[in-house]
């Protein structure tokens, strides 16, 4: 009796796996990069006064699942727009393990590009204040 081929199936296998920080671990990554965020914080030109234009009035980082955003708020001239302000990401680092991280940019398409995987937390924190992708306005 003879067999029958079998048709390949194809599917979807992830390839990484990502780990979620503890409490302790969020804590010290953000305490590493408190002090760069408050240097940001400081170079921040004075509001203008009448404002004609978006401006960027704070520089702060948040967690959101294995996600670690460096974040720009912005506040909007008061008249002609629907909102007072909004928010927009510098970088994004992927927590992977105990030091090893995956570091994107915020494109202008409104997604995020990776642009170095496996880096340490002190090579992200460097390229976060160095690497012309991370800028603050």
């Amino acid at each position: 009796m003879a067999k029958k081929n079998q048709k390949a199936v194809w599917g979807y296998f992830p390839t990484k796996k990502s780990n979620v920080p503890t409490k302790a671990q969020k804590a010290a990554i953000t305490a590493k990069f408190a002090p760069l965020v408050q240097r940001l914080n400081d170079e921040l030109p004075p509001l203008e006064e009448p404002q004609v234009r978006n401006q960027c009035i704070r520089v702060f980082t948040k967690w959101w699942r294995n996600f670690f955003y460096v974040m720009q708020e912005y506040k909007c001239p008061p008249e002609g727009y629907t909102a007072p302000g909004f928010e927009i990401g510098v970088s994004r680092m992927e927590f992977h393990a105990e030091n090893s991280f995956d570091i994107a940019y915020f494109r202008h398409t409104g997604q995020w590009w990776v642009i170095a995987e496996g880096l340490t937390l002190e090579e992200c924190l460097e390229s976060v204040e160095k690497d012309p992708w991370f800028q603050v306005f």
